[in-house]
């Protein structure tokens, strides 16, 4: 299954191993519950959809990779006990808690979740000393005489052995006792994750017409070439950043991310004129709704080759889901702000000792801020949300500064003007996408170029911020299209017209 489907599983198995009956306990006992093992090649979002998993279940989430450990750390360290059996007293060796075992409990204590995910990443290439104890793990969720909580989903992972000549291939009796998941590389379950993420247009432009090349893997007895999901994401990073410095990107720097030659070099073309494209094409002028722009891309669009329009309709997209995103990040820190704007104001009821406003939000934001250093550590949140966490609390710290002021204000009144001139932001940027879209299909003409309308509307659909967006704004341009359009039929349709280009 791809990696979509995967966590999907997941989310649906931490459900279902946490639900209890009235009397508490679990409706499959943990004997039954079996560890979940993720086996999927290197760089393909193993470990993210776990964390996804976990945030969007509401449990804890430990992580551990395992060929980061040794035998002492996984299972405790050794010291003498003495016990007395059959009257005779003897000296036993005994353990320390395990290392993950004690992060367990200690997520427990500081999250005050008692259900969660323990995750241990590359369990079967770990070395000869600590294989043991994996394997009674796996088996018996026992580290030593240590086990893990009840409520406590035990999740693994590893690489097939064509990725890692280090792998242990696991015994049937082990895996009879697991949940197995087998995950492949699909560009297609990737595609959203993608566009939400604002991956470079380059790069989509270019796997959406060599999906082949979004994972490789070829290994000969001398060498070894490949590329992964994680090193077209790092790269798209990377050209995002030379771009702003001003840098030339070579092939000697993508290869750097994609380790094969033949690939990183027919890239480096494919980018450099996806660049010029970029430079040269009217874009974002025609986008602005400039009359003379649009005529010259309608006029690539009616006659220029499959590819030109391709390079153009990236381009576009590329523009209007940064816009998408910008507008769904406005969105979200409006929306995190009202709720630490929320729980100020609970706060301040609840604390009747502090004499003055500025004497509540100090102790207020203290307080967040413990909250925040623990959601970091143990994964509960990511960090983008972190980051929008923080964001917010840094708003709240500025309307405090604002009410030293103007001490008359209170602090429901300073967080809804906070809050209007948010909204007046969110609306503006809402305002101008709406503008975007109605140029874009303006210019494609949706009567004379059904393909490109289908790439394009397709292709929109799939980021989850314009999910929301269309939802929020059901009468906008596109509407009248959705209906018309079958995206069952949206390879097909891109395949015939790839093959009369061709």
């Amino acid at each position: 299954m791809n990696i979509q489907k995967a966590r999907e599983e997941i989310i649906r198995t931490i459900h279902a191993y946490t639900a209890q009956k009235e009397d508490g306990t679990y409706m499959i006992p943990s004997l039954r519950q079996r560890p979940l093992l993720l086996i999927g090649p290197p760089g393909i979002g193993k470990t993210a959809v776990m964390e996804q998993a976990a945030r969007i279940c509401q449990v804890g989430f430990v992580s551990y990779t395992m060929t980061h450990h040794t035998r002492q750390s996984a299972l405790g360290l050794p010291y003498i006990e003495h016990r007395s059996f059959g009257g005779e007293e003897y000296a036993v060796t005994e353990y320390t808690m395990s290392e993950i075992i004690a992060s367990v409990y200690r997520c427990m204590e500081e999250t005050g979740v008692h259900n969660g995910l323990l995750f241990l990443d590359e369990t079967n290439c770990v070395s000869e000393t600590l294989a043991p104890a994996i394997l009674q793990f796996l088996q018996n969720k026992t580290f030593g005489s240590h086990r893990l909580p009840d409520g406590w989903v035990l999740a693994a992972a590893g690489n097939p052995p064509e990725f890692n000549k280090s792998v242990h291939e696991f015994d049937i009796a082990t895996l009879d006792r697991l949940k197995y998941i087998s995950v492949e590389a699909d560009y297609s379950a990737w595609r959203s994750y993608a566009l939400g993420e604002a991956i470079h247009g380059a790069i989509l432009a270019y796997l959406d017409t060599h999906p082949d090349q979004f994972y490789l893997l070829k290994q000969t007895y001398a060498s070894r070439a490949f590329a992964t999901a994680r090193g077209w994401e790092d790269l798209s990073c990377m050209l995002k950043e030379y771009e702003a410095l001003n840098y030339p990107v070579e092939a000697e720097l993508i290869i750097q991310y994609l380790q094969d030659t033949e690939l990183a070099e027919e890239f480096a073309l494919f980018y450099r004129l996806y660049h010029s494209r970029e430079e040269h094409l009217p874009v974002a002028q025609m986008l602005a709704g400039e009359k003379a722009a649009m005529a010259a891309c309608q006029t690539l669009f009616s006659e220029d080759s499959f590819e030109e329009q391709l390079y153009l309709v990236h381009l576009m997209l590329s523009c209007i889901n940064g816009k998408l995103n910008e507008w769904q990040k406005n969105c979200q820190q409006k929306t995190r702000f009202s709720d630490a704007v929320d729980r100020l104001v609970r706060f301040q009821k609840q604390n009747h000792q502090f004499q003055t406003t500025a004497s509540v939000i100090h102790a207020f934001l203290e307080k967040e801020r413990g909250i925040l250093k623990v959601r970091r550590e143990h994964g509960l949140s990511p960090d983008s949300e972190l980051e929008e966490m923080r964001q917010a609390l840094l708003e709240v710290q500025k309307m405090g500064y604002h009410l030293r002021e103007k001490e008359e204000c209170s602090l429901c009144q300073a967080g809804a003007e906070t809050l209007k001139q948010k909204e007046t932001v969110c609306e503006k940027t809402a305002k101008d996408i709406l503008e975007m879209l109605k140029c874009a299909i303006r210019t494609i003409d949706p009567e004379l170029i059904r393909p490109a309308l289908v790439l394009f509307l397709s292709s929109l659909w799939q980021n989850p911020a314009a999910g929301i967006f269309f939802k929020r704004y059901p009468d906008n341009p596109c509407t009248p299209y959705w209906e018309q359009l079958d995206f069952s039929a949206r390879e097909n349709t891109l395949k015939e017209f790839l093959a009369a280009a061709t």
